[in-house]
């Protein structure tokens, strides 16, 4: 028998009159088909049957609104059923509420809203203004913390009485005159002048970090440090923390040596600030979950990142759209809600997608050229994830949203207007031409950007062995040769532009090892992107499949970053398939990449002879 899902949190879209239930678990065969109504107050449920509501029940009650209440609660143990009700004026319309099955999770569509599985809520909002919410809005100061009656005897009906009671109208009144089954209530302040998204009642240590959980929709904002004592500051905007813990001072570590503390205060009456005083405060990442319900706080040396995600995913697709001459947005999805930290400095903004394990960089590559985000670069990084950058200037505005799924995450880039309107260097003085017969060659990737890997196997190492040979046939045959990297470091791509630029070479070629999610292609390519390089790329392919039983799959047109941004003849070559375990087997082998560097070398030294 199947384990119960597991409902996991109750979530409020105060923009798009969206409820959510986080649901961990499949629920197709379980997923609620229809409402039940009923009168006397007027409301509806649906039932989610075989499974369990994770923590005490929650209730949202919601103002300017024909829907007052939301109340999620265990229905029963035997069967185990999660029942969801929903009370609304007697005008209302319920043929607008709406259930929909989101890759397993339960959505509530509350409004004429369109929904897609696009649905956006912004987790990461460097704006300057204060925003406004229209729509349904969830009044902090009715926000309630309900607890279930004690059920004495499983499955009987004595105890399934005591549960129901918590469904119906209740005798306790509240000071503003509404009526709630509120067992405990939370004191909010009543000079709260905005309503916020984001209600904190959770703030305790766990796996060496703080774990900051609450009801609504968590935004955080950029993370600062300040000096005297050392600590890290973060504050969540529209964010109101319950007073039971506000000022709470903990211990980051059970060990008597450990000296890092943290605290939590209401800041402003609409955000909320969170403080770790620390010797090192460089080192503290947050790390959002897939729901944007909590946030772990965690030095990055105590970080686990096995413990972060049990299930794996994949860079998907990517979408780059164009907003207006200063704002472009990014979309990634993901084959299964992603796990992320989001570190943002005055010269680049970094994202860790902890739980990803694959992205096609060639697909990436296309889509992010000619765009904002053209110099944006991926590395995988084993046992972690995959790391993206972003180069950013200090005053640009980053926005970042998530899906209500979990499984996209939208990146929203304006540019500052100090670069907009910043003038392009020009200069009269002529170009020297390049130096006769010098080359450089490219190792692609290095350092922490491994490239693609398979079974333990690294693009990285490949392609440095492979340059390092065409190096040395090259200078024997007494032509100039300068590789990007000589050992095993990262090089940004746009440093690798600049490298050949100050060298003036006559020719670049930068050398790569192919990767697919199929594991059936194979074969040898070489990429170009200007007109001028491509008699260079008929050559060096012409060698390769000369010099290399493998397939022969011709000269591609692409916009690949280093050979789009070299002023000279400039090709990529793809020297086979990591992914195709034959011939990964072959390219770990000194003849393989013998042949391959004497193939390239061949190449570039028949062209420059013909040049």
């Amino acid at each position: 028998m199947a384990d119960s899902s597991k409902v996991l949190s109750l979530v409020y879209d105060d923009s798009g009159s969206i409820i959510y239930l986080n649901v961990d678990g499949a629920v197709q065969e379980n997923f609620p088909q229809k409402f039940v109504k009923l009168e006397n107050p007027n409301r509806i449920y649906f039932d989610i049957n075989d499974s369990i509501l994770i923590g005490p029940k929650q209730q949202i009650v919601f103002d300017k609104s024909n829907i007052k209440e939301v109340r999620l609660a265990q229905f029963s143990t035997n069967p185990n059923v999660v029942r969801a009700v929903i009370t609304y004026d007697e005008n209302f319309d319920t043929s607008k509420i709406k259930l929909v099955n989101l890759n397993g999770n339960v959505l509530v569509q509350a409004g004429a809203n369109k929904l897609s599985n696009e649905y956006f809520n912004k987790i990461y909002d460097e704006a300057p203004e204060p925003h406004t919410y229209n729509g349904i809005v969830a009044n902090s100061q009715v926000i309630k913390k309900v607890a279930l009656p004690e059920v004495k005897q499983e499955g009987s009906a004595a105890a399934l009485e005591e549960i129901n009671k918590a469904f119906s109208a209740s005798t306790l009144n509240n000071s503003d005159g509404k009526t709630y089954d509120s067992i405990v209530s939370v004191d909010i302040s009543s000079d709260l002048k905005l309503r916020t998204k984001y209600f904190i009642n959770g703030y305790y240590i766990k796996n060496g970090g703080l774990l900051v959980s609450g009801l609504g929709q968590m935004t955080t904002a950029k993370m600062f440090t300040l000096d005297y004592p050392n600590r890290v500051v973060i504050d969540l905007p529209n964010t109101y923390v319950d007073k039971k813990i506000r000022n709470k001072e903990l211990l980051m570590c059970p060990d008597a040596s450990c000296k890092d503390r943290a605290k939590i205060g209401q800041f402003e009456f609409n955000k909320a600030r969170i403080v770790v005083t620390t010797e090192t405060p460089e080192k503290y990442i947050p790390v959002y979950s897939s729901d944007a319900q909590s946030m772990l706080l965690i030095n990055a040396d105590k970080l686990n990142h096995t413990t972060l995600s049990a299930v794996s995913s994949n860079i998907q697709q990517a979408y780059v759209k164009k907003i207006n001459s200063k704002t472009a947005e990014l979309i990634l999805q993901f084959t299964a809600p992603v796990v992320h930290s989001i570190l943002r400095d005055d010269k680049s903004l970094n994202m860790y997608l902890f739980n990803v394990k694959s992205y096609n960089e060639p697909e990436l590559i296309k889509t992010f050229n000619n765009t904002a985000y053209k110099n944006m670069t991926l590395s995988l990084l084993p046992q972690i994830g995959v790391k993206s950058t972003l180069k950013v200037s200090k005053d640009d505005v980053i926005q970042i949203s998530q899906s209500i799924d979990g499984k996209a995450i939208k990146i929203l880039y304006t540019k500052s207007a100090t670069q907009q309107t910043q003038p392009v260097e020009k200069t009269d003085a002529p170009k020297k031409p390049p130096i006769k017969n010098k080359v450089v060659i490219d190792p692609g990737h290095g350092g922490s950007d491994y490239g693609a890997i398979r079974e333990g196997i690294n693009e990285k190492d490949i392609t440095l062995d492979m340059s390092q040979r065409v190096a040395s046939i090259l200078k024997s045959k007494g032509y100039k040769v300068a590789l990007t990297r000589t050992d095993d470091i990262y090089l940004g791509l746009q440093e690798r532009c600049d490298y050949t630029e100050a060298e003036n070479p006559e020719i670049f070629v930068s050398i790569h090892v192919n990767s697919a999610v199929a594991t059936e292609p194979s074969g040898l390519e070489t990429h170009y992107y200007h007109e001028n390089s491509i008699k260079l790329a008929e050559i060096i392919q012409k060698h390769l499949v000369k010099e290399i039983d493998s397939k022969d799959r011709g000269i591609l047109k692409s916009k690949f970053y280093v050979i789009n941004h070299t002023d000279v003849p400039a090709v990529l070559v793809e020297t086979g398939f990591l992914s195709n375990a034959d011939e990964r087997a072959e390219l770990v082998t000194d003849k393989r990449k013998q042949a391959t560097a004497k193939a390239i070398a061949e190449g570039i030294m028949e062209y420059l002879k013909k040049k």
